[in-house]
């Protein structure tokens, strides 16, 4: 009985002594619990270290699209300006990637036939190809990544990832020696085809850099996807490549354009009516402005 007083008494004089132990007995056996008190320099030297890295990097994954989302109506112009703005670290050269939604796409192979009529020759669908595809940068690509680093990270100013994804179908299936080749020959006749409409789009030096931020712009044509589209910001920086943010935006149809464009797919003999009758109103205006000019 003494001893167990004795062992009690030493746990009540360590209890006062440091407020961070405690004692006990329990059948003769004595049991220590420690509680360390939390290191203030070590949570202190955490924060600073969260604090620097925010400062270098801005606010990491995120990036501000100016308007939020792109709205389309059945007036729009050919072309909508959206900005890209985020954070970068300093001295690093910044690429913007942005892919719309994958789109199918038909096309027909023309050839001479019967020896001097150019007809369809072969037809294949590619699939899996985003209906618009671009890449901006701050500098040459050239000049931040060889051109195997490019291809590794998916940043090809002569599209290597597109050639990649791209799925195509021939509907008469080409010889094996012949496909790869007719294959890239496709692809290849489609993206001049996308350029050509600015819905691929390459442009370097077109990303301006300011301190830690930077600013991309760019043209999205009217007849690009509808949809969500997907935005992906690298920091280039002595050939490595980090992404820095990935973020996303819309674009949608509005007003009567979008209740058009729901009436084609649910009523098509009302939807080509109503297109009929427009572009009849549109052809009697042109009119009725040129007639107005020639009188002057």
């Amino acid at each position: 009985m003494e001893r167990k007083l004795r062992i009690a008494d030493c746990g009540l004089r360590n209890l006062k002594e440091n407020s961070f132990h405690a004692s006990w007995s329990f059948l003769g056996a004595r049991r220590v619990i420690t509680r360390r008190p939390f290191k203030l320099p070590a949570l202190t030297g955490l924060i600073l270290m969260v604090l620097l890295v925010t400062s270098q990097f801005g606010q990491a994954g995120t990036l501000r699209f100016e308007p939020a989302g792109l709205e389309r109506t059945l007036f729009s112009n050919r072309f909508q300006t959206l900005t890209i703005s985020g954070s970068a670290p300093e001295g690093a050269q910044v690429v913007v990637k942005i892919v719309s939604p994958p789109k199918a796409f038909n096309l027909n192979k023309s050839g001479k036939g019967l020896g001097f009529i150019w007809l369809p020759i072969s037809h294949a669908e590619i699939k899996k190809l985003p209906g618009m595809y671009a890449l901006l940068s701050s500098g040459k690509l050239s000049g931040m990544l060889s051109p195997e680093q490019q291809k590794t990270n998916g940043l090809s100013p002569d599209y290597q990832e597109i050639y990649q994804k791209a799925e195509i179908h021939f509907k008469s299936p080409p010889k094996e020696e012949e496909a790869a080749s007719l294959k890239k020959e496709y692809i290849a006749g489609l993206i001049k085809i996308l350029e050509q409409g600015g819905l691929y789009q390459v442009q370097e030096e077109a990303v301006q850099l300011s301190g830690v931020q930077f600013t991309a712009r760019i043209k999205h044509p009217a007849d690009a996807p509808l949809g969500e589209y997907q935005v992906f910001c690298y920091a280039v920086k002595e050939g490595k490549t980090d992404l820095l943010a990935q973020d996303k935006f819309q674009v949608k149809q509005i007003g009567l354009a979008e209740w058009l464009t729901h009436q084609a797919g649910s009523n098509a003999v009302i939807y080509g009516i109503l297109a009929a009758l427009i572009a009849v109103a549109a052809g009697l205006l042109v009119g009725m402005v040129f007639k107005k000019g020639g009188g002057h």
